[in-house]
């Protein structure tokens, strides 16, 4: 009842000033221009007018607080949510990486296991590493949505980063009968990263370039130097995306139009944290791609340190 009346009482207010104020202004021009004399009758069109003017400007004010009452209020349950998942899925991780090392160990002492039992573990493995990798971009996303910067940003070359990152991808590329070739110059001028940001940008788009390349097809990852910055090539001959996949490539849980082509599972989140994560040490990420079947080229940019 209380939110009532005052409501009515600022609607009251506002819509009698801007009565007042339309009036005033007739009254003026009537003076100057007309030189008639006061008379209630020639205002009461001027009072109309004021008043559906300041009814229609109380309105908009009201809709335009109730809008930001209700978008904070979205934006407060949705931190919850994040704080809450991200709770929930670094318990599960502990758990999951357990189970993934556990099978890791069996497969490691394959003459202990029959053909059967291999290929259940395998599975199982698979399952554990692809659990394991939607956790880490859950976590991710959960401390970008905080505001949580990179541990350690430092001036380097970040060739070591890059080519650990790419070994650490090599058994999975084999799998698929996929070749990696890489040409990055040892020599590398300094820039302004975070190695483990570094590392989980690269990894999203080598990992990315396994799932959706055909069996016999080659992965290429270069490097091109400019007078500002470095650019990380890594090239595939993959399905390639049509115009709408570009589009909406870097969104949350967006997920392209080609599937994996081993089956293997997609998020959809992972482009969109890996863009949010390269942007926190200054730089871009760039996709490109000809066409359905005709490969597809991403790009990281990392400034040069004298640049900054």
């Amino acid at each position: 009842m209380k939110k009532s009346l005052l409501e009515i009482r600022f609607y009251f207010i506002n819509i009698s000033l801007s009565a007042i104020v339309v009036i005033a202004f007739a009254a003026v021009q009537y003076q100057i221009i007309q030189g008639v004399e006061f008379s209630w009758h020639n205002y009461i069109i001027p009072f109309i007018v004021g008043s559906i003017f300041g009814f229609m400007i109380t309105r908009i004010q009201t809709l335009v607080k109730k809008y930001k009452a209700e978008k904070d209020l979205v934006l407060e349950k949705n931190k919850q949510i994040h704080s809450y998942l991200g709770t929930i899925v670094h318990d599960l991780r502990s758990p999951v990486a357990a189970i993934f090392s556990i099978t890791e160990i069996l497969l490691d002492d394959k003459h202990k296991l029959d053909s059967e039992q291999i290929g259940y573990m395998g599975l199982v493995n698979e399952s554990a590493s692809s659990i394991l990798e939607n956790i880490s971009l859950i976590l991710d996303n959960s401390k970008l949505e905080k505001g949580i910067g990179p541990d350690l940003i430092e001036n380097g070359n970040p060739y070591y980063t890059i080519n650990s990152t790419i070994d650490k991808h090599l058994v999975l590329a084999i799998k698929k009968s996929i070749s990696i070739q890489r040409l990055i110059d040892k020599n590398l001028p300094e820039v302004q990263y975070d190695k483990d940001i570094l590392d989980k940008v690269i990894s999203n788009l080598i990992s990315n370039a396994i799932k959706y390349s055909p069996q016999n097809t080659q992965i290429k990852v270069y490097t091109e130097l400019f007078s500002d910055r470095i650019n990380l090539v890594v090239q595939d001959e993959g399905l390639g995306m049509n115009e709408e996949d570009l589009a909406h490539l870097f969104q949350e849980f967006k997920k392209l139009s080609a599937r994996p082509t081993a089956g293997e599972g997609s998020s959809g989140l992972g482009l969109s944290v890996a863009m949010k994560l390269i942007k926190q040490i200054g730089g871009e990420i760039y996709a490109e791609s000809a066409g359905k079947n005709q490969g597809s080229t991403f790009r990281i940019a990392l400034k040069l340190s004298q640049c900054r």
